[in-house]
């Protein structure tokens, strides 16, 4: 496995990581959820301008540095933090999977088995999950935008889906809910001199902030705000207005781009946890 970070793996993960939440976005905020996607961008901007002028290679490097227990008990807050999410991002998905697909499963199931494939593909490192990434991210990324492309011609849109969706509490609330994954993204960022990762994590964010908003507005656009606000999963049951091929269920292969992406945001927090357990015992 390689033992450095590329900056095309960090795009794309945080692509994925982005994505991650679409489903669970009321069809009404498409707007919120677009302009907090575009905010991520220019977080990570600021992130690494503060990084450069400070000449931080990454935030682990940083506390590689510091004084043993300072360096300890930060390692087992973010381990913490990262757990939590990692659990939460589980349940959450695990509840989708199950409502929608794996109808059988106990939510617990769900929770571990998607609990341990995220560890899977953490347990190499670091770099071994943003590899991972970047198929995995052209994967989903194709399948969503044909999703949208196929779907337009269903697609009724009227001035109140454009005018009547922003609010601040909105784009907070859907910030909020993309934050803990992004900061945990650029806990492996940072100045590096031969391998500039501005342009990546740029693209990588701006493309997930743009495939969200649209896929969260062509809810609206196809099923109506009413029914949008009936359904628990509008964006996935938007999906399903068309049929690919012999496959008359076109949201059943929606819905496994967004499951990977949901994998890929737990793997995330758990490179975080494996990072941080290295961090206390004193390894590199």
């Amino acid at each position: 496995m390689p033992d450095q970070i590329f900056p095309r793996g960090r795009g794309t993960l945080l692509f994925l990581a982005l994505l991650a939440h679409t489903l669970f976005i009321p069809a009404a905020s498409w707007l919120g959820a677009l302009c907090a996607g575009l905010s991520i961008p220019v977080l990570c901007i600021i992130f690494l301008a503060i990084c450069k002028k400070t000449g931080t290679a990454s935030i682990w490097d940083s506390l590689h540095r510091a004084p043993k227990w300072p360096r300890r008990v930060l390692a087992l807050l973010l381990m913490v933090s990262a757990a939590w999410f990692a659990f939460r991002t589980a349940q959450n998905s695990a509840s989708f999977l199950i409502e929608t697909a794996l109808v059988k499963w106990p939510l617990w199931l769900g929770v571990i088995a998607l609990l341990v494939l995220g560890w899977l593909i953490a347990h190499q490192g670091a770099p071994a999950v943003f590899l991972w990434a970047i198929p995995m991210a052209w994967l989903a990324g194709f399948i969503i935008l044909l999703s949208l492309v196929l779907s337009m011609p269903d697609w009724q849109v009227n001035k109140s889906m454009l005018t009547g969706a922003f609010s601040l509490g909105d784009v907070f609330r859907q910030f909020l809910a993309v934050l803990p994954a992004t900061i945990a993204l650029l806990l492996f960022s940072g100045h590096d001199d031969t391998l500039p990762q501005g342009k990546a994590l740029v693209f990588g964010g701006l493309c997930a902030a743009l495939l969200t908003g649209l896929t969260v507005f062509r809810a609206s656009a196809v099923l109506g705000a009413n029914c949008a606000r009936a359904i628990s999963y509008p964006s996935y049951a938007a999906a399903g207005v068309f049929e690919l091929g012999t496959l008359a269920r076109s949201e059943v292969i929606f819905g496994m781009a967004f499951a990977v992406c949901m994998t890929a945001r737990i793997a995330l927090f758990c490179a975080v946890v494996r990072t941080g357990w290295q961090l206390m015992r004193g390894k590199s």
